[in-house]
């Protein structure tokens, strides 16, 4: 797609699995456990109106409440993927011949992604025993404040571990280095892209498919290419040069910048 960045080394947005560091869905709304508050009105509207709606559905465990896998020994993790399995299994054995679509399945977390329609969203609501709630399935911005303190890196910066002393290598589509948030961190910059003739063109500095040094890594000239210095800030970034009280995870680290996109003209 022309002027869409892409990796060249097949690394689409590698540094995205810092945004997993937010909130679960799970633990972000007040818990539903009565019958009649499974689906929320606007939902089930929704599903009326439109024929169809996305949701996730959140599905009532054996045991109880969803443990962190990293909490469970491995025969306590094993278990309870059976149970997030087997209840899997008959919810949407209840949903057979109703209208619906599985979307994504979840082998780790008791959820399941659907899209369905109004028949269906009725089952998943008399489904009480085996569905804990079912909501819309729509786009959400956790935010660093929130971040840092649900994965404990307050706890850590406590002990003296902020990443000092550590480079963070963003591979990713550039950072911008003269952000307030990441002022003084980028420590070391390249760039790999690609000239193909009728595919792609470099978006290195010097035009050139390589570049190493200070100014290669620097955020490439094309519309999507803010996610690297977003994905920086979020691993290294230090709040108090951007006079805001919150910072990136290891926030005493420094920061090498690899732009590794090209822009695709075909």
């Amino acid at each position: 797609m022309s002027g869409r960045p892409r990796s060249q080394l097949g690394l689409v947005y590698v540094g995205t699995f810092f945004l997993f560091l937010s909130v679960p869905f799970w633990m972000s709304p007040p818990s539903t456990d009565s019958a009649g508050n499974i689906v929320l009105p606007e939902v089930r509207e929704r599903a009326r109106r439109e024929g169809r709606v996305r949701v996730i559905a959140e599905m009532r465990l054996p045991a109880g409440q969803h443990v962190p896998e990293g909490l469970l020994s491995g025969a306590a993790l094993n278990v309870q993927r059976r149970d997030i399995a087997g209840v899997r299994g008959q919810i949407l054995a209840r949903l057979a011949g109703r209208t619906h679509h599985v979307l994504r399945q979840y082998s780790s977390v008791p959820l399941i992604a659907l899209e369905v329609g109004p028949d269906a969203l009725t089952e998943l609501e008399a489904s009480s025993l085996l569905v804990r709630r079912v909501v819309e399935d729509t786009l959400n911005a956790p935010t660093l404040p929130q971040s840092v303190p649900l994965i404990g890196a307050d706890q850590a910066w406590s002990r003296g571990f902020d990443g000092s002393g550590m480079v963070v290598a963003i591979v990713d589509t550039g950072v911008e280095v003269t952000h307030p948030f990441l002022a003084g961190k980028v420590v070391e910059e390249a760039c790999y892209s690609s000239n193909v003739t009728g595919h792609s063109s470099t978006v290195c500095p010097n035009g050139q498919t390589e570049q190493i040094g200070p100014g290669a890594g620097v955020s490439c000239p094309l519309s999507s290419c803010w996610h690297g210095t977003h994905v920086a800030g979020i691993a290294a970034g230090n709040g108090g040069g951007a006079g805001v009280a919150f910072s990136g995870i290891a926030k005493g680290a420094q920061i090498m910048a690899v732009q590794v996109f090209s822009k695709f003209t075909s």
